[in-house]
């Protein structure tokens, strides 16, 4: 449009905008701007630039202190507001299971079947006994008597040896079980002493003529204690009768323990 339309031309102005420089309308024959023609416009003034940079600057601590804030109000915990998850510590607890193991215990019929074991390995032994003393009462030869003097201390040993395995048995389960072990062990104690007795009573009759071996005071000995296992067998078989019974356990005398 023309000047009488008002509307005056424009013009750089080097002092506009507080010395930095702008565009303005100019007086009726000012120069026009001008024209774009694309080449480099005035470069801006430093402190523009300055002014500029330091505002965003400004602006982007403002939005990193609104995220922080807002952020923390989600969770407290760094590791779960970045969305992340660590791995669980590893358990140093032990369950109540592996502090305490529960063994379980053997039922009537396990534990009665133990000592029934334990019987058949007696009579093996007693049927060694009855061949040793034999065998010394009769005296065949020197060297017969020697072996039978060895067989009745083994014999005593394997007695106490029974005795400590009948100790490590638990007879909670059978009905009058503890009573049985009792007399038991007694039998079994009397036996080992009979067996030493006859052993002692072996070493005696070293050199012996057959058919006249004397019975001293070691011989007397093992007759006593064997008499005294005897009773004790009894009366542990008018307990064990009924426990085998109930068990489906084979019947015993005192000749089968």
């Amino acid at each position: 449009m023309g000047e009488a339309d008002g509307q005056e031309p424009m013009r750089w102005d080097e002092q506009a905008r507080g010395g930095a420089g702008g565009w303005v309308r100019g007086a009726a024959g000012s120069p026009t701007p001008p024209p774009d023609d694309g080449g480099p416009r005035p470069p801006l003034p430093t402190k523009v630039i300055l002014m500029a940079v330091g505002g965003g600057v400004a602006i982007a601590a403002l939005v990193l202190a609104l995220s922080s804030f807002f952020g923390s109000s989600d969770t407290d915990d760094p590791v779960a507001a970045s969305g992340t998850s660590s791995p669980p510590a590893p358990s140093t607890t032990t369950s109540a299971a592996e502090q305490d193991p529960v063994r379980t215990a053997a039922s009537g019929a396990e534990q009665a079947a133990a000592v029934d074991a334990l019987l058949d390995r007696s009579r093996t032994d007693r049927s060694t006994v009855i061949a040793a003393v034999g065998k010394v009462e009769s005296c065949a030869s020197a060297a017969s008597v020697a072996s039978a003097g060895k067989a009745l201390d083994a014999a005593a040993s394997r007695r106490d040896d029974l005795i400590a395995r009948l100790d490590e048995l638990s007879l909670d389960e059978i009905p009058s079980g503890r009573e049985a072990a009792d007399s038991l062990r007694v039998a079994w104690r009397h036996s080992a002493d009979a067996d030493r007795a006859f052993a002692a009573w072996a070493d005696d009759a070293a050199g012996c003529t057959p058919g006249q071996v004397a019975r001293g005071p070691s011989h007397t000995r093992g007759a006593d204690s064997s008499a005294l296992a005897t009773a004790a067998k009894e009366d542990f078989l008018l307990v064990w009768a009924g426990i085998a019974e109930q068990y489906g356990l084979p019947a015993r005398d005192a000749t089968r323990i």
